[in-house]
């Protein structure tokens, strides 16, 4: 059985908009330092936040889908 590219890139798009549908901000570190201030150690980080929109995860909901449903009548 052969995957064609339709359905793959349309598989992604729909898990990357199901994705970004329950989980709308993704977060990560850009680093961290510590501090030793009167005797206490302190821990310092800076932390970068995406937020993607709804309309973001529906788009790409119906383009994964339009996809997919295009992948289906390729040669």
């Amino acid at each position: 059985m052969r995957i064609r590219a339709g359905h793959f890139f349309g598989a992604l798009l729909v898990l990357v908009g199901v994705v970004t549908w329950i989980h709308p901000a993704l977060s990560f570190r850009v680093h961290q330092k510590t501090e030793q201030i009167a005797g206490a150690k302190t821990i310092i980080e800076v932390r970068r936040v995406i937020h993607f929109p709804l309309w973001f995860s529906i788009s790409m909901l119906v383009i994964g889908v339009a996809l997919f449903i295009v992948g289906l009548y390729e040669e």
